[in-house]
């Protein structure tokens, strides 16, 4: 079992590309890059072709920072300017909720929003 995450990462123009270099820079020097590949992969990927941004949404993810792909992630948003990215993440408590970055004029209108539904 474990804890699991839904995750929102949103990278700029800038962000993407700094992202590319990491993973050239992985395959070269990683111990399982291709571990890496396969957690980007798994997530949906939407691109927007006018700004050449990217986001990345995971469902369902264990979201640890002792999982490689997840500090390889960490560690990229790490060297970004705040306004390349933006970072969501909701985790299962009602109080887990965090957002890291500023790139809120994103492309995807990517926001985190805790809502009450009836109907």
């Amino acid at each position: 079992m474990g804890y699991y995450s839904e995750v929102a990462l949103c990278l700029s123009g800038n962000g993407r590309a700094r992202l590319d270099a990491a993973m050239h820079e992985a395959r070269q020097h990683a111990t399982n890059p291709g571990d890496i590949e396969l957690f980007l992969q798994n997530g949906l990927r939407q691109d927007a072709p006018d700004s050449e941004g990217v986001l990345y949404y995971w469902e369902g993810v264990k979201w640890y920072a002792d999982f490689e792909e997840v500090r390889f992630i960490t560690d990229v948003m790490d060297e970004l300017d705040v306004d390349d990215y933006l970072f969501l993440r909701i985790g299962e408590d009602v109080d887990d909720a965090e957002i890291l970055g500023g790139w809120w004029d994103n492309p995807f209108d990517a926001r985190l929003f805790r809502t009450i539904d009836f109907g």
